[in-house]
């Protein structure tokens, strides 16, 4: 019989992680106070609010809607033509929709494919990059609560139910988003990450971990770039082999279209799924063709 999923209290980890956001919160304040009333806040660090799984600190603006769906086709690695570049699957697909309460604050909730997932999220600038002096950087904070519908086929056999309370389902993000625009053509951005799982397997696996996202965008022109994220997980967190999520593309923008095409490691689209738990080895080939499309409707 295997042994029971465990769940870990981490509870001085967390209190530090708030204890560092609240800091973050009073410094931005402060710097805000310090801006210039000339000066203007930098626009368009990026093509839209992902860059490719990962969020951007971009806004979508006061009252601003958008629907986007991702999809991750199968492996290229091994039977790529008799599998029709992936497109035989298996595959993964999300939903999301994303909707600005004002220009410095965004939500949106989602359904992922992968363990049933829905989601919410909230993302808050609080600082923006300036122009002529202020802030060098934008900051923004982003937090998102996951929940699991899958039911556990195994209960009969394994003599337990994994979800007999709803917190075994709920699971967490959140990252601290820090971008600058160096130049009109090149962006880039580092996200300090945190994903906690009230659930994990055995008694070996961390409920919490952390990860460091990186990501760049090189705009060859207005409506088309090229991009690439790269997230690395700081601690070891689980018993199987797992790697770091790894993805390059391009972004295409026609009015209010963004029509993103990359090649990624990761099968998952959420970052609760994402971060930890690709089990695909970008080194060795094994990757997969991945598109993210968005259209963004105004008032």
């Amino acid at each position: 019989m295997q042994e029971p999923p465990t769940i870990k209290p981490e509870v001085r980890i967390m209190k530090q992680s708030y204890g560092i956001i609240f800091g973050l919160i009073l410094w931005s304040i402060q710097i805000q106070a310090q801006e210039s009333p000339t000066s203007g806040p930098v626009r368009e660090t990026f093509y839209g609010t992902r860059l490719i799984n990962l969020h951007t600190t971009e806004q979508m603006g006061k009252k601003v809607f958008a629907y986007r769906i991702s999809h991750r086709l199968g492996s290229l690695k091994s039977d790529a033509l008799y599998n029709f570049l992936g497109l035989d699957g298996p595959a993964s697909i999300s939903f999301q929709i994303d909707y600005g309460i004002s220009d410095k604050l965004g939500m949106g909730v989602s359904r992922d494919q992968a363990s049933k997932m829905y989601a919410g999220y909230l993302k808050y600038n609080l600082l923006n990059q300036m122009q002529g002096g202020g802030s060098p950087v934008t900051l923004s904070l982003y937090s998102k609560a996951n929940v699991s519908t899958l039911r556990d086929d195994a209960a009969a056999v394994n003599g337990y139910n994994r979800y007999r309370r709803f917190s075994h389902r709920m699971s967490y993000v959140t990252q601290l988003l820090i971008a600058r625009k160096f130049t009109e053509r090149i962006s880039a951005q580092i996200s300090p990450t945190w994903v906690h799982h009230n659930l994990v397997e055995t008694s070996r696996d961390r409920n919490d971990i952390f990860a460091i996202g990186a990501g760049l965008v090189y705009k060859v022109s207005k409506r088309f770039g090229l991009s690439g994220e790269y997230t690395f997980v700081l601690n070891d967190h689980n018993v199987l082999p797992t790697y770091n999520s790894a993805a390059i593309g391009f972004d295409l923008v026609t009015g209010g279209h963004i029509f993103q095409i990359h090649l990624i490691n990761s099968t998952t689209i959420n970052e609760a799924l994402a971060i930890p738990y690709t089990t695909s080895d970008w080194l060795k080939g094994d990757f997969r063709i991945g598109f993210n499309i968005s259209r963004t409707f105004w008032r």
